[in-house]
This record gives structure tokens, sequence and C-alpha cells, in this order.
């Protein structure tokens, strides 16, 4: 990114204690975050990513290096200059440090004082930033009637209500669900894409790593190779899988999952694959790519099994030979079928092509169905139901099918809603498979390509 950064880190750092107690926390640190660029920290308990977000918001001292922020130099700043910054930086950190004695209005506009505006206006924003984050019926509730969740919340509404040219955030998103959390990160997102925020954000919940423009990992307070720290985490967490080498054993430990454990186990793969993606270099080989492939085939029988589908397939863009193309999971857990279509045709093309899910009672009564398949296949269809599959870009690149509804009932709005939740995670592990596929095909020498 161009222009001047609203952080410059150089060479920083940092010890806590004297003498025979000292314990240095910060190596060298160096790094930089321009305006409307999303940075996350990321690094094992201790490694100083909570120590770095505090030096860099002003709330210690720089012991050696530069610390550059918002043009400012912190090391040996005055008391004034440091007011000045922290006026213009939002925390958000892992204590909500709400005041009991006030409402959650009330705490949100607190960090509007100096801001100039009126009580009127300053209320109202304090409503609109309680919205934005689910919490705009407890405007007038104190914390002590809200859960631990709920506070965070309005603290992450007090940290952006005065929309600072910086955010410091301290594991967000570590007492909220899912849905909360993802509202959040959406937050920062627009403040730094929309408003020219530079967010700094640590965190252990791999499941907004997608956010990140860059991630940079620290290891006993040092930046180190973020490559070599999500290959190691990607091989811990596939070893189980990887020990067989067989797709027999992943689609069997997969299936025999708990629906709870399942959505658990996809959300850790989704998110170690959204690494990868940070970091393509490092899923080139082949194992990774066939290990790929056996968890997109047995996440794929077990979404069927869950929604209680007769078939499911993941039905990816060709777009070299203008092809819809995919491996079938069947109920029974038979081997695999591979079917092609034209890309845009049929009930799957017009949703990759439209970016809209259909949910269609009966197959042959809808104009787009392509009963060439069932022909080919000796498959007779009854109800489909499809959805889209988006890329990092939010372009849809792949579409996931389920067929035929057991029991002979056709598909309804859970089975939609359960569905497009499972083609989200699924679709990060097949883009970074495909990504790995073509990264290495396009690296082997076509004559090791033909042996």
């Amino acid at each position: 990114m161009a222009g001047e950064p609203l952080v410059a880190v150089e060479h920083v750092d940092h010890h806590f204690g004297t003498g025979a107690l000292r314990k240095q926390i910060l190596f060298d640190v160096s790094l930089e975050v321009q305006p409307g660029e999303i940075v996350i920290l990321t690094g094992p308990s201790g490694s100083g990513k909570t120590t770095l977000l505090t030096l860099i918001g002003g709330l210690r001292s720089p012991q050696a290096g530069s610390l550059l922020v918002l043009g400012q130099e912190l090391r040996g700043a005055s008391g004034s200059t440091l007011v000045a910054v922290r006026r213009q930086v939002g925390y958000i950190f892992q204590q909500h440090n709400l005041l009991d004695a006030l409402t959650a209005s009330e705490n949100v506009q607190m960090s509007l004082r100096g801001a100039g505006l009126a009580k009127r206006d300053a209320r109202a924003r304090a409503r609109e930033m309680l919205g934005s984050v689910g919490l705009g019926a407890h405007a007038g509730r104190h914390p002590d009637r809200l859960s631990g969740g709920e506070k965070q919340r309005v603290a992450i509404a007090r940290a952006l209500a005065a929309r600072p040219r910086i955010v410091l955030a301290d594991e967000p998103t570590a007492s909220l669900d899912k849905k909360s959390g993802r509202g959040v990160v959406d937050r920062l997102h627009d403040l730094a894409k929309q408003g020219g925020a530079a967010v700094l954000l640590v965190t252990h919940d791999n499941r907004i790593l997608d956010i990140a423009d860059r991630i940079i990992h620290l290891e006993e307070g040092r930046i180190s190779g973020f490559a070599d720290a999500v290959l190691a985490s990607t091989q811990h967490l596939l070893g189980m899988l990887a020990k067989s080498g067989r797709a027999e054993e992943v689609a069997r430990q997969v299936a025999d999952m708990t629906a709870p454990r399942f959505a658990t186990f996809l959300d850790q793969v989704t998110a170690e694959a959204q690494q990868l993606l940070q970091v393509m270099t490092v899923g080139t080989d082949e194992a990774f790519e066939i290990m790929l492939e056996q968890v997109l085939e047995a996440c794929t029988l077990k979404v069927g099994r869950l929604v209680d589908a007769d078939r499911a397939s993941l039905l990816l863009a060709d777009e070299t030979r203008g092809e819809l193309w995919s491996k079938v999971a069947q109920a029974d857990g038979g081997r695999p079928l591979e079917i092609r279509i034209p890309i845009g045709t049929g009930i799957a093309g017009h949703v990759l092509q439209t970016g809209r899910a259909m949910n269609i009672p009966d197959a042959y009564e809808s104009p787009l169905f392509n009963a060439d398949v069932d022909r080919a296949t000796g498959y007779r269809t009854r109800s489909i139901l499809c959805v889209p599959i988006l890329d990092r870009g939010r372009r849809p690149f792949a579409v996931m099918t389920l067929l035929n509804k057991c029991g002979g009932e056709p598909f309804d709005a859970r089975d939609e809603q359960s569905l497009a939740e499972f083609a989200a995670s699924i679709g990060v592990i097949l883009e970074t498979w495909n990504e790995t596929s073509k990264t290495r095909r396009a690296r082997t020498p076509a004559g090791a390509a033909a042996r």
C-alpha cells in the first residue's frame, strides 16, 4: 500500500523487571501498518503480542528502537503527545473496563468526549454503534445486566464510536459466538476499507483470519516466518488423517464424528486452509493436495448425511475447459462419481452465474434441469438444493448440490441454511485445494507430469 504508514515500528526491544528478574519480551521487532490495512498478529501465549499492542497504543513507553504512531515518535514522548495520540486510537482489550454506574449507551458516549459532538449527537452515535454490534435494544442496560459477550460488544462499540484512525484489538472475538464474532470483524473491515483506519488485531481465533491483508507471526518475542508456523499447524491438525494415507480412512473418521464434533473439525480445517491461502508456497506438494482432496470428499459426504440427502457434490468451475466438474459423494459411501457439464447450463450453472441459491422440489418441473446427467448416470433426480460457493474475492467459483431428500420430502428452509453454512466453510478448503493443485501443476515439469 502506498503512502505514509500510520504505525511504523523499527528495531523495538522491550523487557520487564531489572537485574536478575529482567525478562526480555520483544526482540528487534519491526513492522508497518498502512492506512486501510488490517494486520493480524498471531503466535502462542507469551510471545509478546499484547505487549507490542500496548506499546503501539502509547500505554507503555518503548525502551529501545523507534515507534512512530500517526507521525509521532512515542519513545521519550511528552505526556501531551501521548494523550493526543491515544485520542485517535480505538482500544479493544480482553478486559471490558466498562463503568458499572453507566448504561451501555453512556459507556460508549464516554469515548466521544473531546470529539466535539453535542450531547444529542453523542447519544445518537452511541445508539448507532450499539445497533451495529446487535445491542440496540440494550442501550439502557447497565453492565451487571449484560453477559460477558454483550459486555465485549459494548466495549467494541465504545472503541469504534469515535471513528479512530487506528484500532488495536486484543482477542476481540474471544468471548463471542461465531455469528457475533463475524459481525465484529465486519465492522473492523468497514472501518479500515471505508474509513481508512489501520487495524492491528491480536487473535487466536482462526475463524477470522480471512479479514487480514497480512498476518504477522510472533514467536518468543521475534517476528518469525509465518509460512513455517502455518505448515507446522496444518501438519499437526491433519496428522491423524495423514497417518493412514487412505481416502477410506479419512471418510470413516469424519463419518463417525457427531454433528458438533464435525462442526468443530470443519472450523479447524477451514481456518488452516485460510492460512494456507495466505502462504500458498507451503501447500504445493502432492501430499497436501491429496490430503485436502480426501478431506473434501469426506466432508461433502458428511454434509449430505447431516442434511439427510441421498447425494452431495461439489462442482468446481473449470474456466479453461468451460465446464463444471465434480466428484459426487454417494450416500452409501461408494466410490465418488466424476461428472462434467457445460459451465453455463443446468441448475448448477445458473447458481454459479447468478450467485443465488436454488431449492427445487421437483427437478423435472424446472426448465433449467439437465436430465442428460440422469441419463448418463442412471440416477433419478427428484429434489435439488444448490448453493453458490464464493472465493476470497466474493465471486462464485463453485457450487454445492444436494440431491433427493431422504424420505421423499423436498428440502426446506432449514436445510438451505445448513447447506449454506457448511458450503461457506468447505469452500475455503476447496479454494485451497484448487490453488494448491494449480500451483503444483504449474511447477511440475512436463516430463515429470507425464511420468
